[in-house]
């Protein structure tokens, strides 16, 4: 049995343990260990320095090459996409300053900007009447495509943007468009000679810019999963009617470090889908001048029949294109515009950039 000398002796010894401690440490042991965490502290303060001054020019390096990015863009696409009819596509979340400066960007290149489409927040949502879906689906021939849904929403408005009449129904997209705008699920805005109704064809060639989708808790994800099911059936429509087509979005420039890199989901879903990775280009850095560049050299290669995925993100191939052949064949002074009714056709002599 432990007896009570047993207790004593053990309080006894860890009293003393105590003291040694408290001795050695506000004596010897303190200033090695204070000078040790002194020295840390201070070699931590210095690396964070030389970090903020690395950061900072690496910044202004930056900065430096995307404005000369910038100012040789123009001479870069010039030609690329002489006497093409262009519309823009602009999904709910994109950015206004973005596509203003894609707008640019198709002008300089000699694309004619005929046609802006802004979809409506309630059209990307579906949070549509299903009586106007049932009653405008007969409106436009709708392709059959593996995983699209015909009779939804993205792919009423693929085929409407695209033009796809019925047979023996010329014009019937242009009615469909019209009623879609009726509606309050698009807002249309004709540019050039389309805008006094005197050439309303269907575009040569699309893009369409993506806005991001709606994240934060376990709500949101059954909308984000609507919205891009919506927008990958717009894609799928466009693509199956052969529209030359590039998808741009921003984001894997200024949130890179950001879950998943700042990727957009539609232009993820674009390059994991198999299918539409080989037909429908894509570029997921439109906020930077490389971007929009290769958003514009892109539909360049689209109008020759070849894809390619461009930016910064996990399965881009190259932050922009190669030069694409320039396209000939337009009347000087026309800013890239062909005349009414005389359309440049899609086998347009074409030469190399020297």
């Amino acid at each position: 049995m432990i007896d009570f000398r047993y207790h004593l002796v053990s309080l006894v010894a860890v009293f003393i343990a105590l003291a040694v401690g408290i001795v050695l440490g506000a004596g010897p042991l303190r200033e090695g260990i204070s000078d040790t965490i002194d020295e840390e502290v201070g070699q931590l303060r210095t690396e964070r320095t030389e970090l903020r001054t690395e950061l900072d020019v690496r910044a202004r390096q930056a900065e430096a090459k995307d404005e000369a990015v910038d100012l040789l863009s123009p001479r870069g696409v010039a030609g690329t996409l002489n006497g093409t009819r262009v519309a823009l596509v602009v999904l709910p979340g994109a950015d206004r300053n973005h596509v203003a400066l894609l707008e640019d960007r198709v002008a300089e290149a000699g694309g004619a900007l005929v046609l802006e489409v802004e979809v409506d927040d309630s059209l990307d949502a579906g949070e549509v009447d299903e009586a106007v879906v049932d009653r405008l689906a007969s409106t436009v021939e709708v392709p059959e495509v593996r995983g699209l849904d015909q009779t939804g929403l993205g792919a009423l408005l693929g085929a409407t943007l695209a033009g796809s009449d019925p047979d023996g129904d010329v014009g019937a997209w242009l009615a469909s468009a019209e009623q879609l705008e009726e509606e309050g699920l698009l807002d249309l805005r004709w540019q050039g000679q389309a805008a006094q109704v005197t050439d309303r064809r269907p575009p040569d060639a699309m893009v369409v810019v993506g806005g991001g989708l709606p994240e934060g808790d376990d709500d949101a994800a059954p909308e984000a999963e609507t919205r891009l099911s919506t927008r990958l059936d717009l894609v799928r429509t466009l693509a199956a009617l052969e529209q030359p087509l590039v998808v741009g979005a921003a984001g894997t420039e200024t949130d890179a470090l950001a879950d998943g890199g700042g990727e957009d989901a539609l232009v993820q879903a674009i390059r994991d889908e198999g299918d539409l990775r080989d037909e429908v280009s894509t570029v997921d850095d439109l906020e930077s001048a490389s971007g929009r560049a290769a958003a514009v050299l892109g539909l360049a290669w689209e109008l020759q029949g070849e894809a390619g995925h461009y930016g910064l993100g996990r399965q881009a191939e190259a932050p922009v294109p190669a030069p694409p052949p320039l396209r000939l064949g337009v009347i000087p002074g026309t800013d890239g515009q062909a005349p009414a009714g005389e359309p440049v056709p899609d086998d347009a002599e074409t030469t190399s950039v020297p």
